[in-house]
């Protein structure tokens, strides 16, 4: 599987439901798949590979460090499975969108073995932020 690749941008309706790109769509060997926010500019959404390596370091980590309970409660008490209707839309319940500042349309953007979700706005405001080391990174990456 190549990955999660490109940006779409779809309009979420009144009931919060958005259509999944189909490009994303056919790239997911299995549903369903678990949307959640653990950082505050936008919401993850995991295919069931993605989530299950996911899931093992939370609890390998939770079970080492005793006081992160309440950190991985934070996240995973928000976390919802999601599974695209006949029409290919999934639903983003009102806390998730809160939480990230989604409202009338949705960035989603691939990222290699996730999807994020993103308010379109914030993205571009994201893209256009430079940290002084991304060339060296891109250098490492790229050859």
């Amino acid at each position: 599987m190549p990955g999660f690749l490109g940006r779409h941008e779809y309009q979420i309706d009144a009931k919060g439901r958005v259509s999944l790109p189909s490009a994303f769509r056919r790239a997911v060997s299995a549903y369903p798949m678990v949307l959640l926010q653990w950082q505050d500019t936008h919401l993850d959404l995991f295919p069931q590979e993605t989530w299950a390596e996911i899931r093992k370091n939370l609890l390998t980590h939770k079970r080492a460090r005793g006081d992160k309970g309440a950190y991985v409660r934070r996240f995973t008490g928000r976390a919802v499975e999601v599974e695209p209707d006949k029409h290919g839309r999934i639903r983003i319940p009102p806390l998730l969108r809160q939480g990230v500042g989604l409202e009338d349309s949705v960035a989603f953007v691939g990222a290699l073995d996730r999807i994020e979700l993103w308010p379109p706005k914030r993205f571009e405001e994201h893209l256009r932020e430079v940290d002084e080391d991304d060339d060296e990174f891109a250098a490492q990456i790229f050859g």
